[in-house]
């Protein structure tokens, strides 16, 4: 038995061995080619509190820096997190108040991180559209009855949250909604979620950001913000046990054909910031604080250019948010 058991380890270690030697190594990309100025006008899309941080505090504080403008757009207040509701709050049974509650504390962490960062309280808009459903909305009919949230028991954001008034929990409205923030604001650098991200919402987020791209694309070609995208979710990546001074490097197998890689590497001050505006992220410390402390990361990474297909993004076992239905799901991922 014990004999068995040896090889049996030796069997698994080979394999593990063979598998290593057959993927593909993981390269540093190329510098992100970017320059910077007063003109400059940067938008970045955010399915939750803290994925913009995540994602793009090095580029806000680089745009900045240089003088430019900022926009920080928050689809959801990441309320529909039961985990981290308990956590903050220590009520083992969260009612809608609760929920409700701790929305308003992930809002508040976003203002205090992008405050570390040089971002005004007017400089980030919370759209309060639901956590949790951004995906199952989009699989619904567009303009059909409004979704209720089952956590915070709402129908439509709350009012001083509305960009247009009466605005509900409607595909038909986020798409409205984001629309009339890039037609306002004009940007010519967007980042947002990669379709390819595991997280739903992410995946939904990238939906309706480019559906609302596309539209003032096709009103205005010319003035075609430039966009890149960036991935937080994809199966264990990134490692938590990687130095985080080192830089980071894009997913092992990441499907190909989804835009280019490329680095933003970060001064040392900008790096200092992030990681300033990173921990002001309290309740998520709580919860996911290696994860957010595997992004500390001395560069950002972004995909640019075209998508191979459309989004395919499954919600659940059963919804997904894309037509034709996709060839593939999605590994779920816990919800944030």
């Amino acid at each position: 038995m014990h004999r068995a058991w040896i090889a049996a380890v030796f069997s698994i270690l080979a394999a593990a061995a063979l598998l290593a030697m057959q993927a593909p190594a993981v390269v540093a990309p190329p510098e992100l080619a970017l320059t910077v100025g007063p003109s400059t006008r940067l938008l970045v899309l955010a399915p939750h509190p803290d994925d913009e941080a995540l994602g793009a505090a090095g580029l806000i504080r680089r745009v900045l820096g240089a003088g430019g403008s900022v926009r920080v757009i928050m689809m959801t207040s990441g309320d529909a997190f039961p985990e981290g509701v308990e956590a903050a709050t220590h009520v083992r049974r969260p009612t809608a108040r609760d929920f409700r509650y701790y929305g308003s504390l992930r809002e508040r962490e976003t203002l205090a991180g992008m405050e570390a960062l040089g971002v005004r309280r007017s400089q980030v808009e919370f759209l309060g559209f639901p956590d949790g459903a951004l995906c199952y909305i989009a699989t619904r009919e567009r303009s059909g009855k409004a979704f209720e949230s089952p956590f915070t028991r709402r129908v439509d954001p709350p009012v001083p949250e509305q960009v247009i008034h009466g605005s509900q929990y409607r595909g038909a409205d986020i798409r409205r909604e984001l629309e009339a923030i890039l037609t306002a604001y004009a940007p010519t650098l967007v980042a947002l979620p990669h379709p390819e991200d595991h997280h739903p919402e992410h995946c939904a987020t990238n939906l309706y950001g480019q559906e609302a791209l596309d539209a003032l694309k096709a009103r205005s070609p010319r003035t075609a913000p430039r966009v890149l995208r960036y991935v937080i979710h994809f199966a264990q990546w990134p490692s938590l046990d990687e130095d985080v001074d080192q830089p980071l490097l894009p997913p092992p197998n990441f499907p190909t054909g989804e835009g280019a890689w490329r680095t933003l590497t970060l001064t040392p001050a900008e790096t200092a910031m992030k990681r300033r505006a990173l921990r002001a992220y309290a309740t998520q410390t709580l919860i996911i604080g290696r994860f957010l402390h595997a992004f500390m990361r001395p560069n950002e990474l972004f995909l640019e250019g075209d998508i191979a297909k459309p989004p395919a993004c499954w919600c659940d076992d059963t919804h997904y948010a894309t037509e034709p239905r996709p060839d593939r799901r999605r590994p779920l991922e816990q919800r944030r």
